[in-house]
């Protein structure tokens, strides 16, 4: 995979995830509406006290069929396009998940152009050398227990020598 086609699939990502926080804060909107509309419902059931409703032959909702219809319309579409949002919202965090696995992926092999590989991969063999041979040297300094320091010393080169060896071998040039 090259470069230009990592960063379109990163560019991907990141606009599925701003549509994923633009349909939750949609979602929450329209959670908000609802509410206000079954507050609104609840207003005209409670609207007459206990008593009145018992012994009055007239309903409230009778009264207010029209608006409570109409209310009751207007909850129904907010639900229906969050039953659609939310649907949308499970499509696209399948895909994100999708491409976060690929753009991980990716990220381990480490897309590098020629020459910021080469720089990287000098710079890195030279620092790595450079601490080996300071690490050889030290060891002859120490006095006390020079025996037990060398050892120490002579694993941890050989340790960071072959992580240098790593090294060549994984940088990519791309």
């Amino acid at each position: 995979m090259r470069l230009d086609d990592y960063n379109v699939m990163k560019g991907m990502l990141s606009e599925f995830r701003q549509e994923v926080k633009g349909i939750d804060i949609q979602l929450q909107a329209d959670m908000e509406r609802i509410r206000d509309i079954d507050a609104r419902l609840k207003a005209f059931r409670d609207a007459e006290p206990e008593d009145f409703k018992v012994f009055s032959p007239r309903k409230m909702e009778t009264v207010y069929r029209d608006e409570i219809e109409k209310i009751r319309e207007e909850k129904s579409v907010y639900e229906n396009n969050d039953r659609e949002l939310k649907g949308k919202k499970e499509f696209l965090i399948k895909y994100i998940d999708k491409l976060e696995s690929l753009v991980k992926c990716r990220r381990k092999d480490s897309f590098l152009d020629k020459e910021e590989a080469e720089e990287l991969h000098d710079t890195c063999m030279r620092n790595l050398e450079q601490l080996v041979k300071k690490i050889e040297q030290s060891s002859v300094q120490i006095v006390s227990n020079p025996i037990q320091a060398r050892q120490d010393f002579a694993v941890i080169g050989q340790s960071l020598k072959e992580t240098v060896d790593k090294m060549r071998d994984t940088v990519w040039i791309v």
